[in-house]
């Protein structure tokens, strides 16, 4: 399954649904995530598209879901099937989502299973470097990549994957 988190801004979100049209045909389930007041127009974009069948709208606010303890996270959300790639695509533009947006993707990543796949306009060098520390120390394990010549300047692509030590 992939699962796609987009930014929790009014302003951008998760817009058309583009992108959960455009690889509708290559997945065999793709969930696309936005925060309460934007899902409706995400439903209907892909409704409209006709990919219903293979891809679902779900609710997920990165900051709600972070004040949550865990038992709670599991009781107001999660997926049916376990996550095999997670997309973030421009989702890193204010500090205060950083701590959210890492929690969030640790929540949601299966050890050994789920590929985090982070797409980055390059806005502030304080917030990418913010990020990067948050992702490497606020949760022990993961192994990270960036992923050079997919996207021209000033954009970054990373890649992640968490690994059980034992």
């Amino acid at each position: 399954m992939l699962a796609i988190l987009r930014p929790l801004t009014s302003k951008s979100s998760a817009g058309t649904g583009l992108l959960s049209v455009a690889l509708s045909p290559l997945v065999r389930h793709y969930t696309a995530t936005d925060i309460p007041d934007l899902v409706p127009l995400l439903r209907k974009n892909i409704i409209h598209n006709q990919v219903t069948k293979n891809v679902t709208v779900e609710e997920l606010d990165w900051i709600y879901l972070q004040k949550l303890s865990t038992g709670q996270r599991a009781q107001a959300f999660s997926f049916r099937h376990p996550i095999d790639i997670i997309l973030a695509v421009d989702c890193l533009y204010h500090p205060t989502l950083i701590l959210p947006l890492v929690e969030t993707l640790d929540y949601l990543t299966v050890p050994e299973q789920t590929l985090v796949v982070i797409v980055c306009e390059l806005r502030s060098d304080e917030v990418t470097r913010d990020f990067l520390e948050a992702w490497i120390t606020r949760s022990p394990g993961w192994e990270i990549h960036r992923i050079p010549g997919v996207l021209g300047r000033p954009y970054v692509v990373w890649a992640g994957y968490k690994i059980i030590f034992s």
